[in-house]
């Protein structure tokens, strides 16, 4: 059988798509490249959609690989050198997170890269999961899928809004820590057990309804004239502070 070759192909034009916000929101599928991305997703339990390869990947015996021709694995992949195997699985988001453990929630974050990174250190460090408040970036963008290096399959996302996570964050049972430039106690501070690391957007910081809903704010010092860190490593230094 002669690889395919034309966009035109059903499958083909859908996981085109998912490079478009659109075509990920209707689709309920996103995309993830490479062999060992999607060894890590079938450790953690996923099973894709659509798998696309240049070869058969001998990966999941219940899915049937669509081969195509190094050209169009070429238009489908967002890189200068893209995988032999790519694949579409459906997206997972949680209503709920639960009330105790070791969380990381994000107010607002529009990076994509930004997100991905910290979703790769949230899972290095071992946290129950990130919670994402308001607007931020989708996590399922191919930008923050690729800088996750297949932890997108391992951490459990949640979406929220702003008022729904002040309520959570009220009632959750242990540190609820807030990161806001002018508060007076350092960051290296005892952690309980369960916590909630929070952590504003890359422009502004924790908006007011969310700083006053943490129990406490916490600064990470520079010396004067820096300006604030980049939000994942600011979220590194927390997150293992917190949860290491």
């Amino acid at each position: 059988m002669q690889p395919i070759s034309s966009l035109q192909n059903p499958t083909i034009k859908l996981v085109r798509s998912l490079s478009d916000k659109k075509g990920r929101r209707e689709s309920g599928l996103f995309m993830a490249e490479g062999r060992a991305m999607l060894e890590r997703a079938m450790d953690q339990g996923w099973v894709p959609e659509h798998v696309i390869a240049t070869k058969p990947p001998h990966l999941w015996d219940e899915v049937r690989p669509l081969i195509v021709t190094d050209k169009l694995m070429g238009e489908l992949s967002g890189q200068n050198n893209p995988h032999d195997v790519l694949a579409a699985f459906r997206t997972k988001v949680q209503p709920h997170p639960a009330k105790n453990g070791r969380w990381l929630a994000l107010e607002e974050i529009r990076d994509p890269g930004n997100l991905g990174t910290i979703i790769r250190t949230a899972d290095a460090a071992g946290a129950s999961g990130i919670i994402l408040i308001g607007d931020c970036c989708d996590p399922f963008a191919p930008e923050c899928v690729r800088a996750t290096t297949g932890s997108i399959f391992a951490v459990p996302l949640v979406k929220m809004k702003v008022e729904g996570f002040a309520d959570f964050a009220r009632a959750f049972t242990g540190d609820v820590v807030g990161t806001l430039m002018t508060a007076k106690t350092d960051f290296r501070r005892p952690y309980s057990g369960d916590s909630l690391v929070v952590l504003g957007s890359e422009s502004r910081g924790l908006s007011q309804p969310i700083s006053k809903a943490c129990k406490t704010l916490v600064r990470i010092p520079m010396k004067a004239g820096v300006e604030s860190l980049n939000v994942a490593t600011a979220a590194a230094l927390m997150v293992y502070q917190a949860m290491g």
